[in-house]
């Protein structure tokens, strides 16, 4: 065989393994096993491989890196988007693109901030960042003045120069949550809203939506807003225990995010009032138990695996392609997560093209 006309396919096919590894092997490339890469090496030899230099100094010009960048927080919900970064991670590699995860503390005012100012020495082709430790878009624009590609996933920091938003429709998801309220309650009752109300955009949204279809809506539920909560469960547990104490009439409660969530499980069981009814944010171990014991009615899950996973590979199309999306905000519809449905959350398959 002519050693011109051998081609990676070719190596590939004979290997069993993917385009992208033999290219990875024979351009001594990360992300290969040392196993792997000998018997790539030696059926390139036996075939009379012989690579194409231009083509070889072609591929490593256009590798592209990626960096990923969310809050360094212990929550499941973050481990989920990290596993999604890292899926989407494996599967670019074919591609010539690298993803680096980088991690800012969510408890240190400026953390994010002074993250994304390193970013801009770092000379990284494109960034996709939580902006949930963000007060202004100062460092976005910063990164975009430099030629840096910005998007903003799970948490947005709308205006400036970030090109788009991946992530659920939190607005949607309130209403959602006040349309099954309503229902729950057959159209009347006090209900007891939790959460951080101010502090994220994603917290202030679901706040505003649930209000949004309150008002829209007929009925008489009545709304009392509890004490805002930090990202503290014990603090959530306290503020509610306090507001059904003031009105032991409260048929059922709100919570605008995970923490709040799990403090409401706690209160309500400390308190025995397993009769109200509880919707509330994001599945872990804690609000997955809930739902199984009758302690929570509902989960508004926003698949933060699909958010982590299509924030890298949706960048990634825009770094290779050129790709632009038809509207700025990416949004994915919030599930309902009930007793009846859990486990096939908790087991299900991820489709890739699901979401868009």
């Amino acid at each position: 065989m002519e050693s011109s006309r051998v081609t990676l396919k070719e190596i590939a096919e004979r290997a069993g393994v993917s385009i992208g590894t033999v290219d990875r092997a024979l351009n001594n490339r990360p992300g290969v096993s040392e196993r792997s890469k000998r018997r790539v090496e030696q059926i390139a030899a036996e075939l009379g491989y012989r690579p194409n230099r231009f083509a070889s100094a072609l591929s490593r010009r256009s590798e592209k890196r990626i960096a990923a960048v969310f809050p360094d927080r212990p929550a499941a919900f973050y481990g989920e988007i990290e596993r999604g970064v890292d899926r989407a991670a494996a599967e670019l590699r074919d591609f010539g693109v690298s993803v680096e995860k980088i991690r800012y503390p969510l408890n240190i005012p400026d953390g994010a901030a002074r993250c994304l100012s390193e970013l801009v020495q770092s000379r990284f082709d494109g960034v996709a960042v939580n902006a949930a430790g963000l007060t202004s878009g100062a460092e976005i624009d910063a990164l975009a003045a430099d030629g840096t590609p910005v998007i903003t996933f799970n948490t947005d920091l709308p205006g400036g120069r970030r090109l788009f938003f991946v992530g659920s429709d939190s607005r949607q998801s309130g209403r959602m949550a006040c349309e099954l309220m309503d229902m729950m309650l057959g159209g009347s009752g006090q209900v007891a809203v939790l959460g951080n109300f101010a502090r994220t955009m994603p917290f202030l949204e679901r706040f505003s939506g649930f209000f949004e279809q309150l008002r829209a809506q007929p009925g008489g539920m009545e709304v009392m807003r509890c004490s805002e909560c930090p990202s503290d469960p014990a603090e959530a547990q306290r503020a509610l225990t306090e507001a059904v104490e003031r009105a032991p009439d409260v048929r059922g409660v709100f919570c605008t995010g995970h923490s709040s969530t799990v403090g409401a499980i706690r209160a309500l069981k400390a308190l025995n009032r397993r009769g109200v009814r509880l919707i509330g944010y994001d599945l872990s171990a804690e609000t997955a138990q809930a739902l199984r014991e009758g302690w929570c009615d509902l989960i508004l899950y926003q698949d933060p695996f699909a958010q982590g996973y299509q924030a890298a590979r949706l960048l990634a199309r825009r770094l290779l392609e050129g790709w632009s999306p038809k509207h700025p905000q990416l949004l994915m519809d919030t599930q309902a997560v009930l007793r009846s449905n859990l486990e096939r959350y908790l087991h299900r398959e991820f489709d890739p093209f699901g979401q868009f």
